[in-house]
């Protein structure tokens, strides 16, 4: 009977241990489900801020161009930031098939730009085919030269080192910088108040540069933190311009008449 009774105490200790680990691991995966919870809450709200922020920036630059400041930001409870920005008078950004990328050379003109186009390692933008079609070859690119008088001049260039079929273009850029593929010096004429650059046949990340340029580009950066999260968003945005059909769009204040 005493051997029975201290088997039947060994089961006993046995199940309570089962009981006991059982317990500890549903009270861990509770524990780090609250926390999980808790930091995926704090990341939601440090987001949101950061994004309302960058919200601010754009509306105050659709009010005023020519703002450059630093936002501070409060949130709920220990949530705070900042959000920043700032101008530059270097254009970088990537610009879809048929879009075009817009500068304010009011200010400028005559003078050089220096103008780079599609990132070499990006196959999205740089395919390894070269012929004519959406897609089948690097950009080439078209530049509009907006005039004071209402006239307007394009130019047309190839990318380096690839001519798609008999397109006419009347320009080919030399091997870029910087990862780029393709570069080009354009000369603003006097009179040029806007150049607007549009990519064609792919997509192209589009750097342009020159010694006395104007602000081009704003770039916003926005940070939020609260709790254990840190979150930041940064936003460029270039100068605002009308859209690409109104490039080969014919207006009359009054009439027309054949």
């Amino acid at each position: 009977m005493k051997r029975r009774s201290g088997q039947v105490g060994l089961l006993l200790l046995v199940i309570m241990g089962l009981v006991v680990g059982i317990a500890l691991s549903l009270a861990s995966r509770s524990l780090g489900d609250t926390v999980l919870s808790r930091q995926e809450s704090e990341s939601a709200k440090a987001f949101r801020l950061a994004e309302s922020g960058v919200e601010q920036a754009l509306n105050a630059l659709r009010q005023d161009t020519s703002t450059t400041s630093t936002l501070n930001l409060s949130g709920d409870g220990d949530f705070s930031g900042t959000t920043s920005i700032d101008g530059s008078a270097s254009f970088g950004l990537y610009v879809k098939e048929g879009e075009q990328a817009h500068l304010d050379v009011s200010s400028f003109a005559p003078g050089n730009l220096t103008v780079q186009w599609t990132k070499a390692s990006d196959t999205r933008e740089n395919p390894p085919s070269c012929s004519a079609g959406s897609g089948n070859s690097p950009a080439a690119i078209e530049i509009v030269a907006h005039k004071s008088d209402g006239t307007a001049s394009f130019s047309y260039l190839n990318p380096y080192s690839c001519t798609p079929e008999t397109n006419g273009f009347g320009g080919t850029a030399v091997a870029g910088d910087d990862g780029y593929r393709s570069r080009a010096t354009y000369s603003v004429a006097a009179g040029t108040v806007a150049v607007r650059i549009r990519p064609l046949y792919s997509d192209s990340t589009i750097a342009v540069s020159g010694s006395g340029l104007s602000t081009q580009l704003y770039l916003i950066q926005s940070k939020a933190a609260g709790g254990d999260a840190q979150k930041e968003i940064e936003v460029k945005r270039g100068l605002d311009a009308p859209a690409s059909v109104f490039d080969y769009a014919l207006f009359s204040g009054s009439s027309i008449e054949k």
